[in-house]
């Protein structure tokens, strides 16, 4: 039997960018790997660390060679991505049951209703959306650094 748990971009973007969270981002993926649970996402994710890399070059927070890097690091994770028809509607649906104004956070909500596990983000503000109605979407913030 597998343990799956889904991540979304801005948990995995915290392993490598300097933020608050980062230490803890870090610590529950090593634990993620040591414990053997099969950490997912859907395809998006690829395409959201690229995108927000980009930006933090754009911006000047980190060098163009620290933006490769960063993609080559964060790609490197064993991750089983999810992409079909049906995850896509599901995140459809789900984006119009809890009012938000796209469907690319939902897709990880997508995942991890379908593999009956957490979803764990860094995104608080989506944890404040989710959570109260999702008990099994996790933040990051609520991890020690220990």
């Amino acid at each position: 039997m597998t343990s799956w748990v889904v991540i979304d971009a801005s948990l995995l973007l915290a392993t490598y960018l300097n933020e608050l969270h980062s230490q803890s981002a870090r610590n529950f993926l090593a634990q993620c790997i040591q414990n053997n649970i099969t950490v997912a996402a859907p395809a998006l994710l690829h395409y959201e660390i690229v995108a927000a890399l980009r930006k933090q070059v754009y911006r000047g927070n980190i060098s163009s060679d620290e933006g490769i890097v960063g993609c080559n690091a964060l790609f490197s994770y064993p991750i089983k991505f999810f992409i079909d028809h049906d995850l896509l509607r599901r995140s459809y649906t789900l984006a119009a049951q809890f009012n938000r104004p796209n469907t690319y956070d939902m897709q990880y909500v997508a995942v991890a209703e379908r593999l009956a596990c957490d979803f764990w983000t860094a995104d608080e503000r989506l944890y404040s959306t989710l959570h109260d109605h999702l008990i099994w979407v996790k933040w990051i913030g609520t991890q020690t650094d220990a």
